[in-house]
């Protein structure tokens, strides 16, 4: 029976020994230090190359004390401390029940503090799509931004399709508008979808280059213009409206934005 035992240690022993040679460290995963350090983007880039290195979630949880320095590192000694009122025992949890001892929940909750909360508000508020920023590279920078300001996710769809407009290029955002007009239970999802394709749209008929100066008297009649283009093509149903009026209104509308630039 001795025998038995011990042969079943060292079968065990040599186990542990091959699933940890088995880690992989390709990708190094970064320290976090707390301060003014971004703890969502920490969070992010430690899942990715965690992933990376085809690590699962209780090796993760396994690991991460090691990546953590200074105040972090004593947050966590603490929180996974046997006496600790809420235990820190995984990585992530399966079920609202597991929210209060599971890592991920309570590293946010603990260093996703109210001044970084204002500060990702506020350049979620100031943020707009510089003139040469494609739209992809500008979704990015928004969806960064948001995810930040609401990590648990309570934001209404018109929360978030709100901030994501109304930084766009109005040579964008007018079309988007009216198109999202259109649709019933807009999400940010496809208010990003039809932004993208106005862009190309605007791309594939756009083949003139507009004045640098129109009368005024066009200038006031652009917005009306363009509401007679829009209310004429409401009725289509086909799936070419967003085409045909991308095509119809991209005109009138730089000439309205022109306007607004000037004034």
């Amino acid at each position: 029976m001795a025998n038995d035992l011990m042969q079943a240690n060292i079968l065990a022993t040599l186990q542990g020994i091959q699933t940890a040679l088995e880690k992989r460290n390709n990708t190094p995963l970064s320290l976090f230090k707390g301060d003014a350090q971004d703890p969502i983007e920490w969070l992010d880039n430690f899942e990715k190359a965690a992933t990376a290195n085809q690590y699962d979630k209780k090796y993760k949880f396994q690991i991460v004390g090691g990546y953590l320095q200074g105040s972090p590192a004593i947050w966590f000694l603490q929180e996974t401390d046997a006496n600790a009122q809420h235990r820190i025992i995984r990585w992530t949890p399966i079920n609202a029940g597991e929210k209060n001892t599971s890592f991920t929940t309570q590293f946010e909750t603990k260093f996703r503090t109210p001044i970084l909360i204002s500060k990702w508000h506020m350049e979620l508020e100031k943020r707009t799509q510089s003139p040469r920023e494609v739209v992809t590279e500008y979704v990015k920078a928004i969806k960064k931004l948001i995810k930040r300001v609401d990590s648990r996710r309570n934001w209404t769809e018109e929360q978030k399709i709100y901030f994501f407009t109304k930084g766009l290029r109005t040579n964008l955002l007018y079309v988007l508008w009216s198109l999202l007009a259109l649709k019933d239970n807009s999400t940010i999802n496809m208010a990003i979808k039809l932004a993208q394709r106005i862009k190309d749209n605007q791309k594939m008929h756009l083949e003139f280059t507009l004045p640098v100066f129109a009368p005024a008297s066009v200038m006031a009649l652009a917005p009306q213009m363009a509401a007679v283009s829009f209310a004429a093509q409401i009725q289509d149903p086909n799936e070419q409206l967003i085409d045909r009026l991308t095509t119809n209104l991209v005109w009138l509308l730089e000439l309205l934005a022109q306007a607004v630039r000037e004034n």
